[in-house]
């Protein structure tokens, strides 16, 4: 219980609403909401810049920094595209889709904090792990599917905009 105080007590104040910043958008998509495409681009192209931040500020060299960034991206994308439910409405002519209320990036949300506060803990606790390249790939692994998931889902929901606007009738 003492590592859990010293742990909060030396974690910056400005994390503190970061962390609820965070939290607040994973949850706005627990309700249904309609969203413009811009909207809908927000979120995984934030998480993909940050996982791809990870990946270049670490001990890993490039070439395998590189190749773990897109496997993980990769199966993340599978997984965010088999998540996603179809919109509820669309309307092509306003840019617009209405979507089910889901808890899959409140969940992500959740991960990327406990995974950035997790490394952030323990690179401060242990700075040498800092040149270790096994956890440098752990960071990139867990930033990459994470950021995949989001990628996946905004992927899917696009194909269904992109063929209600092109009439055509198919499941996504």
């Amino acid at each position: 219980m003492n590592t859990i105080i010293q742990i909060v007590r030396h974690t910056p104040i400005w994390v503190l609403p970061l962390i609820a910043g965070v939290l607040w958008l994973g949850s706005i998509s627990l309700r249904e909401r309609t969203v413009s495409l811009r909207q809908l681009l927000a979120l995984p192209v934030v998480m993909m810049m940050l996982s791809i931040g990870n990946a270049l500020g670490t001990a890993a060299t490039a070439v395998v920094a590189l190749v773990v960034w897109l496997f993980f991206t990769t199966i993340g994308g599978a997984i965010g595209w088999r998540l996603t439910q179809r919109p509820l409405a669309i309307d092509p002519d306003l840019g617009r889709m209405t979507l089910p209320g889901t808890m899959v990036p409140l969940v992500i949300c959740i991960a990327i904090v406990v995974l950035r506060y997790s490394f952030g803990y323990l690179y401060g606790r242990y700075p040498e792990l800092r040149a270790d390249q096994f956890h440098a790939l752990t960071l990139i692994a867990g930033g990459a599917l994470l950021a995949g998931v989001m990628f996946g889902r905004c992927v899917r929901l696009g194909r269904c905009y992109w063929m209600a606007r092109s009439g055509w009738m198919a499941s996504a």
